[in-house]
């Protein structure tokens, strides 16, 4: 998501500007032209800067937890885009961290953020490496990498630590290490306790996880015209008529009927059900959505694999959504080949994970060491 205010397009920062100071923003007006308040500490601090995406900003925030635990009294500053509440979250349970909105790509606030902050190094998510941040970085010889984003034209002397195929293709001729982060930060090994709090009479558990309203619609009525709609149960991720939320079933748990629709409406159920389901389908996730599948360790199918941008050969079945119901019957016929496929899933998985893992030491043994 590239955002036309921290790009340092000068007319939609004068309305931005003028817009926040107006309604009492006037921290994140401040903040875009460079105005941050460094933290009071002696050592020489990591800077790490996000830009407007969700994804950047949870990574910002796991970067910073992982930073902290290797080094306790090292002052690090993260600066976002956009303010997601998951994101915050996480970064306020970061003991002795500084956070709040970052620059805009302009000259004269690169200038005066790198003189307030002085920092030993940056980690730039995403689009965070634009090209005046760049040019100040090389010229004060201040140590930088990318995560999750492209190389760019201004990233020069940038660690790349790409996340999808896509990156990776783009730094192939660059120093990186090639992981997915979420990877590594996708829970794992979960009971999958949604198998008995559904009942013993669903004979199967199904998942689609992020069509919209219009095409999870469809996926129930076909699905509950079918043999399956007698003795499974169907869980979506939009709402749909007739479906019960998740939530609300999970406070009184008592078990679900054979042929129930259920809208998963609430993030925290996503790695039990990823384990629980016996099938589960993706049309266009969010990475932490894709990555808790994965991690489930089931069949999983999707409408576009590549489309996915996952890195490797990921062995996920591509179902058009019309035959997504022919599909499940097909693994309740063929049990055998049902557990192969989610074998051969947990196994990329797991070797994802360890990509991650060792991705992550790097990115973590680069940034303390400056």
């Amino acid at each position: 998501m590239a955002d036309r205010v921290y790009e340092g397009r000068l007319l939609a920062g004068v309305v931005a500007d003028v817009r926040d100071r107006l309604t009492g923003n006037t921290a994140r007006a401040n903040a875009r032209l460079g105005l941050l308040r460094p933290p009071a500490a002696h050592a020489r601090l990591i800077w790490i800067k996000s830009d407007a995406r969700e994804v950047s900003g949870r990574l910002a925030a796991e970067i910073a937890r992982t930073v902290r635990e290797r080094s306790a009294d090292r002052p690090i500053v993260v600066t976002f885009e956009y303010e997601h509440k998951a994101m915050l979250a996480r970064l306020k349970a970061i003991t002795n961290l500084g956070f709040g909105y970052g620059p805009a790509d302009r000259r004269a606030a690169t200038r005066r953020v790198l003189e307030r902050l002085r920092p030993a190094y940056v980690v730039a998510l995403g689009e965070g490496m634009r090209p005046h941040l760049a040019a100040g970085l090389k010229a004060a010889g201040v140590p930088c990498c990318i995560v999750h984003g492209p190389p760019g034209a201004g990233a020069e002397g940038c660690v790349g630590f790409p996340q999808t195929a896509s990156e990776q293709q783009a730094w192939r001729d660059r120093v990186h290490w090639a992981a997915p982060f979420y990877a590594l930060l996708a829970v794992a090994q979960v009971e999958p306790v949604f198998q008995g709090l559904a009942g013993a009479h669903a004979r199967a558990l199904f998942w689609v996880t992020d069509a919209s309203p219009a095409i999870a619609a469809g996926i129930a009525q076909a699905w509950q015209a079918s043999p399956g709609g007698a003795h499974d149960v169907l869980f979506l991720g939009s709402p749909t008529p007739g479906a019960n939320r998740l939530s609300a079933w999970n406070e009184d748990r008592r078990p679900l009927a054979p042929g129930s629709v259920v809208w998963v409406d609430e993030e925290r159920f996503w790695p039990a059900l990823a384990a629980s389901c016996t099938a589960v389908h993706l049309i266009r996730p969010s990475e932490p959505l894709l990555w808790a599948v994965l991690a489930g360790g089931r069949v999983v199918s999707a409408a576009h694999v590549a489309g996915l941008d996952l890195p490797g050969t990921a062995p996920l079945a591509e179902v058009d959504t019309a035959e997504l119901v022919t599909y499940w019957a097909g693994l309740l016929a063929n049990p055998g080949a049902a557990r192969v496929a989610a074998d051969t899933l947990r196994r990329y998985f797991w070797r994802e994970r360890r990509s991650a893992g060792e991705a992550a030491e790097a990115l973590v043994a680069q940034v303390c060491a400056c």
